[in-house]
């Protein structure tokens, strides 16, 4: 992953091709996702241009060249440069002014929804989704950042017959959580992402450094929870296996609230010093770097696996 914004790729003008993929209907078409009511002051720091007609046409333009697409899994070739280009116009108000500013980690905190990406694992599970005529369901794919290290990938899925819709703004199906932690790059090096520092004031600070929008993640545990089943599966098994009313209940109670844990690898953390007991466990997954970030947008440029990110905010 490049830490430095590239030209893109492809003009906007390319015609595209048509195709003969069913399109997924329009979610606030043509808009970028409205701003929250009340943004913290922390959100207010990082987002001060956010506000200015550029930025917000450049939002625009990003959002409508990512509709119809499937999240990126049915884009042509000409819709992919389409959102590339888009995509490093609005990049570029974050390095305006050549630098490569600071991260704020309150701004980051919050939970993202997935609206577009080109990374091949996450394209694979949402084509085989699509090309599954119904049996397999990709719902909701979220990030949930806190601002002391700690993130959550999260998405939702569905099978026919066996499990309720999965269907984005839904909670039906099965939950897949992958928990991990990020570090703050600090030339080259990993830092906590929250460095505690005493001063005059008693505060937290954040780790200082040229490269402070890159962060090392480590995936740690990987989590089904959350489980739906149909209401025709419920029905076809209960009467059969569980004819008590009250063992039926509780059984149909624990299955929702059954979990299955993963732990993740045993490897040190791409970018943790030596010796550092942090890197001890979880499955290092290299480095992503943060190019856009506002009230309501997220844009991350992935290494190792590779891959574009651009999220809006859930909440």
């Amino acid at each position: 992953m490049a830490h430095a914004v590239t030209a893109a790729t492809a003009s906007r003008g390319l015609a595209r091709t048509p195709r003969a993929v069913a399109r997924e209907p329009p979610r606030s078409r043509a808009r970028a996702p409205p701003p929250r009511a009340a943004a913290s002051p922390a959100v207010a720091r990082a987002t001060t241009s956010s506000a200015s007609p550029g930025v917000r046409e450049a939002k625009r333009a990003l959002f409508e060249a990512c509709e119809g697409t499937f999240r990126g899994s049915a884009a042509s070739a000409s819709e992919r440069a389409a959102v590339e280009e888009a995509q490093v116009a609005l990049e570029g108000f974050t390095y305006a002014s050549n630098l490569d500013p600071g991260l704020d980690l309150d701004a980051l905190a919050g939970k993202w929804r997935l609206r577009w990406t080109n990374a091949n694992d996450v394209l694979s599970v949402l084509r085989l989704a699509r090309d599954s005529f119904g049996v397999l369901q990709v719902g909701d794919i979220f990030q949930t950042f806190d601002a002391r290290g700690s993130l959550t990938n999260e998405i939702r899925l569905g099978f026919l017959f066996l499990t309720q819709s999965a269907a984005r703004d839904t909670e039906g199906g099965l939950a897949l959580r992958v928990a991990a932690r990020y570090d703050v790059m600090n030339d080259g090096s990993a830092v906590p992402a929250r460095v505690e520092k005493t001063g005059a004031t008693g505060a937290a600070s954040e780790p200082d450094g040229a490269s402070r929008r890159t962060l090392a993640l480590t995936f740690e545990e990987a989590r089904f929870s959350e489980l739906r089943i149909s209401d025709m599966l419920e029905t076809a098994l209960a009467p059969a296996l569980l004819p008590r009313g009250g063992l039926n209940h509780r059984a149909l109670l624990a299955a929702r609230e059954a979990e299955l844990k993963v732990q993740l690898g045993g490897a040190v953390a791409i970018g943790a010093p030596a010796g550092d007991s942090r890197g001890a466990s979880g499955a290092p997954v290299g480095a992503y770097h943060i190019t856009y970030l506002d009230e309501d947008t997220l844009i991350g440029r992935a290494n190792g696996a590779g891959g574009t990110f651009i999220f809006e905010r859930a909440s």
